[in-house]
């Protein structure tokens, strides 16, 4: 071999060398984020819902949701990412096909489940409101001298005491009548303990100089409570 073909020789391995070393040199892809799937309790106040979280899929993969009665396909957002509100409870998992490989290799995975929040559903609750105290305070100050001809009010404040989130129907009764004189509904949100009734009542006219007196009484039905108040006396006035 002279001395020009030796030296083609030798370099032939360094020149091959020399064009596959950037494709070592070229950093590997990132792997994906763990798939992830979980049922989240949502909503405040007794008023308790599930939403279903997916994440760390491929953008746009296609997944088949197992749960509750239900078993349907659906297709992950563009971040790889997937909310389903107002979920069934109970156990999922999320069956889906491996990205990037060939043999398109199935994969399950299992839903993270948070215990099941229980209703209370004891007596004194009207839809979600627990109602613990009703009572009723006397405004008017007996011995008040008025003219007894003319109706004069006498003035009250009821308090329902609760905890929860939504509306309490009472009515008011006035001296021992049980026929109603008004209703309403006591609305509760979260962090309110109570509500205050302020309640006005005509006390009717007397003659030959009799006092004037009554007192009304607070029901709430669906708690079986009722609160009287004390009981008012105007004096009449002399002419």
């Amino acid at each position: 071999m002279n001395r020009h073909h030796l030296l083609t020789f030798l370099a032939a391995p360094l020149l091959a060398s020399s064009a596959v070393t950037p494709a070592f040199a070229a950093p590997a892809a990132a792997p994906p984020a763990a798939a992830s799937c979980e049922l989240v309790a949502t909503g405040e106040g007794g008023d308790t819902s599930y939403t279903l979280v997916l994440e760390g899929f491929a953008p746009n993969q296609s997944v088949t949701i197992n749960g509750p009665r239900t078993s349907r396909p659906i297709q992950i957002g563009a971040e790889g990412s997937l909310q389903q509100d107002n979920a069934r409870y109970g156990r999922y998992s999320v069956s889906f096909k491996e990205t990037g490989s060939g043999s398109g290799q199935g994969n399950r995975i299992g839903c993270l489940t948070p215990p099941r929040q229980k209703q209370d559903h004891g007596g004194g609750k009207q839809g979600k409101v627990q109602v613990t105290q009703v009572s009723v305070t006397t405004l008017s100050k007996s011995g008040t001298a008025v003219d007894c001809s003319k109706p004069n009010k006498a003035e009250f404040d009821g308090k329902i005491s609760g905890t929860g989130k939504g509306d309490v129907p009472y009515f008011w009764t006035f001296a021992s009548s049980s026929d109603p004189i008004e209703t309403g509904k006591a609305h509760f949100d979260p962090g309110i303990q109570s509500v205050s009734l302020f309640k006005a009542v005509d006390l009717p006219p007397t003659v030959n100089g009799d006092p004037q007196s009554g007192f009304v009484t607070l029901h709430v039905p669906s708690a079986n409570l009722t609160a009287r108040s004390d009981q008012v006396t105007f004096t009449c006035a002399k002419p």
